[in-house]
């Protein structure tokens, strides 16, 4: 499985790196959010791979499939995760791929084309970075850099988000928002990054991304400390040091 994802994602990422020097077609999708030509195109090599064959699945995928599936078993997808980013030249983008058996997430890979950088990990074996096995740090969060990601696309997530982007901003040595959820949930688990939190996740979003963490030592929960599942539409992730300490940001 690892060889069939890693391969996969590179000629996924092949696909995205070509376009991203060309033209791109544009099109706004819904608030405060875009799609392009090169969505689909990578969309299109992914389902061809995960639909047929020996590896077959019913696939959930952000552009194509975005509504929850039944199955317990299937192939999740983002197949360009940082869209804004990658209209506006901005390199900071990747693709995402997991695969959940019975309702369980086994195996995801999150891959960033321009910095060729492949994040994989597999349950309860262990998460890598180009080959290289990676571990979560132990961290304050005095002394962590915390990715805060929120919803812009109604008034009550805006708000919500603003408010934990300020208290975390108090808390943290400093916040970021690259603009893109498989980076920072990968860097989280190497470390670059102490914490990830989000109040609008999707299946597609993060999937792969914590169960990198959670195999590099790392903890992933939804806000109010449940543990993470793919069902999860928020999520609060960090190191065993810090994590507790960034719940406690997020409760009024």
């Amino acid at each position: 499985m690892r060889a069939f994802m890693e391969k996969l994602a590179r000629q996924t990422g092949a696909v995205l790196l070509k376009k991203f020097t060309q033209t791109r077609d544009v099109k706004v999708k819904g608030v405060k959010d875009l799609v392009t030509d090169a969505d689909f195109a990578a969309e299109k090599v992914l389902l061809k791979a995960l639909e047929v064959g020996k590896h077959a699945a019913p696939v959930l995928s952000e552009e194509s499939g975005g509504l929850w599936k039944d199955e317990k078993t299937f192939w999740t997808i983002d197949p360009l995760d940082g869209t804004i980013n990658y209209a506006f030249g901005n390199p900071l983008f990747g693709l995402n791929i997991a695969f959940v058996k019975d309702g369980v997430a086994t195996h995801g890979v999150s891959y960033l084309p321009y910095l060729d950088e492949l994040f994989y990990a597999e349950k309860d074996k262990g998460a890598w970075l180009n080959g290289k096995r990676i571990l979560c740090p132990k961290r304050p969060l005095d002394k962590s850099i915390v990715f805060c990601a929120w919803s812009k696309r109604t008034p009550e997530k805006d708000r919500q988000g603003l408010q934990y982007v300020t208290d975390i901003s108090h808390a943290a040595l400093s916040i970021r928002d690259p603009g893109s959820t498989s980076l920072g949930l990968a860097y989280v688990a190497c470390g670059r990054y102490g914490g990830y939190v989000y109040n609008s996740a999707t299946p597609w979003d993060i999937t792969a991304g914590s169960l990198m963490i959670e195999e590099a030592g790392g903890i992933v929960t939804d806000f109010e400390g449940k543990p993470w599942h793919p069902h999860q539409t928020t999520i609060c992730a960090g190191n065993v040091q810090n994590h507790d300490e960034l719940l406690r940001t997020l409760r009024p």
